[in-house]
């Protein structure tokens, strides 16, 4: 029988500080949904135990009815991403083609207050041109906001973006997610990792000194995260 699904509490954050009271832009950690956060069956290697499913019905597809969908979701992932934006002062985000159904059904099931969304508009459903049909919408929402994001799509020119991104913009790391197996602690602290090491940077610059963007800039996609 499926878990019962409680309403997210609401704990959005503004994306832009106050004039009166301005604070240093804060990163953003993208999160995608199937795959990484919810993983795809693999015979030759069942889910993790801790892994429950849920029985939902969301509205994905613009142009098709809500369908019901049975959801594997690990609890412990609220938790685990909390962490992380509470150690790194980075925004948790919804980067994924369920939108707002995200925090209507997914966020109380994995123990994550409501967070902020990415609208793509309809754009995200076809990747072109060797970029994840998702960019173009991140771009977008984004600014100059520092980023990290979860994924299991990226595509072959993505890890050029986001080293262009990197050096001309803000620091951008790809997280690749092996849909299978879903986000584990070692892509969380990759993260991790590069949203302090980028934080330490931009302190050094603000106080005049020398920063070394090698942490960042020379590595768009993080290989230990990377799997075949």
């Amino acid at each position: 029988m499926s878990d019962p699904i409680e309403p997210a509490p609401s704990h959005t954050r503004p994306n832009q500080p106050g004039p009166n009271h301005p604070e240093p832009i804060r990163p953003a950690i993208l999160l995608d949904v199937d795959g990484p956060l919810n993983p795809f069956a693999d015979c030759d290697r069942p889910r993790a135990a801790t892994y429950r499913s849920h029985l939902l019905r969301p509205k994905i597809f613009p142009d098709r009815p809500a369908e019901n969908r049975t959801v594997w979701l690990d609890p412990g992932h609220g938790a685990l991403l909390l962490d992380l934006a509470a150690a790194t002062g980075a925004d948790l985000v919804w980067a994924t083609l369920w939108e707002d159904e995200a925090n209507r059904l997914l966020a109380a099931p994995l123990g994550l207050p409501e967070l902020d969304v990415i609208r793509f508009a309809g754009t995200a459903f076809q990747h072109s041109d060797g970029h994840h049909a998702k960019i173009r919408g991140i771009d977008s929402w984004a600014g100059g906001r520092p980023l990290v994001w979860f994924d299991d799509q990226f595509q072959p020119r993505d890890a050029g973006w986001a080293r262009d991104r990197s050096a001309r913009t803000a620091p951008t790391r790809l997280i690749p997610i092996d849909p299978t197996i879903g986000l584990t602690r070692a892509d969380v602290d990759g993260a991790r990792d590069f949203l302090l090491a980028s934080r330490r940077t931009a302190a050094l610059s603000g106080h005049g000194e020398s920063a070394d963007r090698g942490d960042f800039d020379e590595c768009a996609v993080d290989e230990a995260s990377a799997r075949p």
